[in-house]
C-alpha cells in the first residue's frame, strides 16, 4: 500500500499577478490530501471522501483527475498501460476555495502512480508533472500552487525564474503573527479558477500599474513578516486587497465584509482566483483580536477557522 499526502495553500499576496512575471508569497496549510493506492489484481477503482464535497461533485471530478494524470505519467514513464489499482482520495481541503486542491491532489496523485509504477521520485520530478496537469485544469497556470503543495514551507515563486523555498533558511512566521491569523470560507466561486483567470487577461494591458504596485506590495510584505510588524502587514493586505478588487476578481459581497473587517481594525484578502458573483473562496484575514474577525464570520454565517502556516509540503505517510 502507498500513502502519500500533499497540503492546501494559500496566496499570502500574488496571486493573478505572478501569471504575468510578477513575483508571489506563497505558504501552506495545515489541511492535507492523502492518497492511498493499493495494487489490485484487475480493474480500477477510485474514490474520494471530503466532507466538503457532494456526490455529483465527486462522480464528475474523479474520472477527470484519472484521465488527466495518468497520460501525464504515461508518457513520462512511456508507458502503454498502468498495472491495475485501487485509489482512495482523502481531503481536508475546500474544493475550489483557493487552497489549491486540484494541485494538492494532482502531486499527491503522480507521486503515488510513480511509486506504484516502482520508479523513484523527487520533488523537482513531481512539481513538473504536477505542472504539466495544472495546465490542463486550469489553462495558464503560474506554477505557484504546485510548487507549494510540493515543496512546503513559505514559496517565493516567480514565472520563470522557479521557486525559492524560504523556510527554513530565512523565514518563520513569528509567534506573534502566528496567531492572529484566520480563514474565512466564503464558499466555492460560481467562476472557475480558468475563467477568472482568462477575464483578468482580456483586460491586462489596462492593469500593468496595479500589477506594478502589487509587486512592490509583495516584496515589502516579506520583510514585514520577517519583522513581525504587525501594523505594516495589515496595511500591505489591505493595499493588496484594493488591488485585487481595482482588477475585478472581488466580488460586492466579499468586498463588503472585507470593509467590515478593516472598519474593525484588521485586515483580509482573497488568496485565490476570485469571483464576480458572491463566493469568492478563502479569505486569509488578519486582525490582532482574532475574535472579531470570528464575530464577524458568524455575522455572514461563514465557516472559519484558524490554520498553521509553513507546513511540509508532499510527503510519503506510514
Amino acid at each position: 500500500m502507498i500513502k502519500i499526502s500533499a497540503p492546501g495553500k494559500i496566496h499570502l499576496l500574488g496571486e493573478h499577478t505572478v501569471v504575468y512575471g510578477k513575483p508571489a508569497l506563497l505558504t501552506t496549510v495545515n489541511l492535507r490530501v492523502t492518497v492511498t493506492l493499493q495494487p489490485c489484481h484487475s480493474g480500477k477503482q477510485v474514490s474520494e471522501r471530503n466532507q466538503n464535497l457532494d456526490s455529483g461533485v465527486v462522480a464528475s471530478l474523479l474520472p477527470r483527475m484519472t484521465k488527466t494524470i495518468e497520460p501525464i505519467v504515461k508518457k513520462y514513464l512511456q508507458l502503454k498501460t498502468i498495472p491495475p489499482y485501487q485509489l482512495t482520495i482523502d481531503s481536508q481541503i475546500p474544493l475550489g476555495a483557493g487552497l489549491g486542491s486540484s494541485a494538492a491532489v494532482s502531486a499527491a496523485y503522480i507521486a503515488a502512480l510513480i511509486s506504484h509504477l516502482g520508479h523513484k521520485w523527487d520533488l523537482n520530478l513531481i512539481n513538473k508533472l504536477t505542472f504539466e496537469a495544472e495546465k490542463v485544469f486550469h489553462g495558464n497556470p503560474s506554477g505557484g500552487d504546485n510548487s507549494t503543495v510540493v515543496f512546503g514551507g513559505l514559496i517565493w515563486y516567480q514565472k520563470g525564474k522557479g521557486v525559492q523555498p524560504l523556510t527554513p533558511l530565512t523565514f518563520s512566521i513569528p509567534p506573534k503573527l502566528a496567531q492572529n491569523f484566520m480563514l474565512i470560507n466564503t464558499g466555492k466561486p460560481k467562476e472557475t479558477t480558468k475563467q477568472m483567470v482568462e477575464m483578468v487577461a482580456a483586460k491586462s494591458e489596462k492593469f500593468k500599474k496595479i500589477f506594478d504596485n502589487q509587486e512592490k506590495l509583495v516584496r515589502e510584505l516579506l520583510s514585514t513578516i520577517q519583522n513581525a510588524n504587525e501594523n505594516q502587514l495589515i496595511q500591505i493586505i489591505r493595499a493588496g486587497e484594493k488591488n485585487l478588487e481595482a482588477i475585478g476578481v472581488v466580488s460586492p459581497y466579499v468586498a463588503s465584509v472585507i470593509r467590515k473587517i478593516e472598519n474593525a481594525g484588521g485586515a483580509a484578502k482573497i488568496c485565490g482566483a476570485g469571483g464576480k458573483t458572491k463566493a469568492t473562496g478563502i479569505l486569509v484575514c488578519y486582525h490582532l483580536k482574532p475574535s472579531a474577525i470570528e464575530n464577524i464570520a458568524k455575522s455572514h454565517n461563514l465557516d472559519y477557522f484558524k490554520t498553521t502556516l509553513g507546513v511540509q509540503g508532499l510527503k510519503t505517510e506510514n
